[in-house]
């Protein structure tokens, strides 16, 4: 898709930044002593040629549902922002804010229960780890009930897109000149980095779609390849994204967009499955969207 005559637009004035930081304890520790043991009875020279990570809570599920709430509160702020910095900054649409609040909050009331649930039944868990570890378990591994909280934490925080119009320091105007227009730059740099991103999302589905819709003919015979509910249902989802996240009012992108909603609206994964000239046709239409757009 063509990006170089993309309009510039005041994104200050149309989106926010979103810095999102979440951690989870991991329960690993490195066991020095069976390291030394390992390496000492592969005859290693290296005493550094092995490592040895002890997992505290083996056997046992209640830090992942932990980990798992982190990794969909994660794949949401992926999907609903697109990025904008290294250090990990998103771009959010501004009209957007008060549903992604509202369900960062969810995620946040989720994680807290289950850090909760967690915290009060750790003593239980470490007692029980002595028998799961053997001769491994030392309980001097195990965070105290109190340091344990601080191993878990849950942050969003949100902030202005910064703009030349912001800049203050002191010095020359020469300088302060050759500073905004920088930051003109970058800014410009990162959206079309932000838009990309948003067109790369759409293009690989859209190829994911037009591969699994194939038809492939053994010996004769009609074979059609397996895919779940979520490439269609996935790719309305992806629809509704990429409209939220235009944030240049891309004429291509919306019309991509547009037409692959209008393909899949009402279209029931099962049909495609089974009737074939249904999904022929849903491929040829997808394949049209690819060539069209040059995805």
């Amino acid at each position: 898709m063509n990006t170089s005559n993309t309009p510039r637009y005041n994104i200050d004035t149309c989106a926010m930044l979103v810095e999102f930081n979440a951690s989870v304890w991991t329960a690993r520790k490195l066991d020095r002593s069976t390291t030394s043991e390992v390496v000492a009875s592969k005859n290693a020279a290296a005493k550094d040629a092995a490592r040895v990570n002890k997992h505290l809570l083996a056997g046992r599920t209640e830090l992942d549902v932990i980990t798992q709430a982190v990794n969909r509160a994660r794949q949401y702020v992926y999907d609903s922002t697109a990025p904008w910095s290294d250090s990990g900054l998103r771009l959010l649409p501004n009209r957007n804010f008060m549903a992604f609040s509202a369900k960062m909050n969810e995620f946040d009331e989720e994680v807290a229960a289950l850090v909760k649930s967690f915290v009060a039944i750790y003593p239980t868990l470490i007692t029980a780890q002595a028998m799961a570890l053997g001769d491994m378990f030392k309980r001097d591994d195990y965070p105290t009930a109190n340091e344990i909280m601080t191993k878990f934490s849950f942050r969003v925080n949100y902030m202005p897109v910064p703009t030349s119009g912001d800049f203050r320091v002191d010095v020359g105007n020469e300088a302060q000149e050759e500073l905004r227009r920088r930051l003109e730059e970058l800014n410009s740099e990162r959206i079309d980095h932000a838009m990309a991103d948003v067109r790369k999302r759409l293009g690989e589905h859209l190829k994911r779609m037009s591969d699994r819709l194939t038809t492939d003919y053994v010996a004769g015979e009609a074979k059609s390849r397996r895919f779940h509910d979520s490439l269609v249902d996935g790719a309305l989802e992806l629809c509704d994204m990429c409209k939220t996240l235009n944030f240049t009012d891309d004429v291509e992108l919306e019309s991509a967009r547009s037409t692959l909603e209008k393909l899949l609206v009402g279209v029931d994964p099962q049909d495609l499955r089974k009737n074939e000239p249904l999904r022929q046709d849903t491929k040829k239409a997808v394949d049209a969207i690819l060539d069209k757009f040059s995805f």
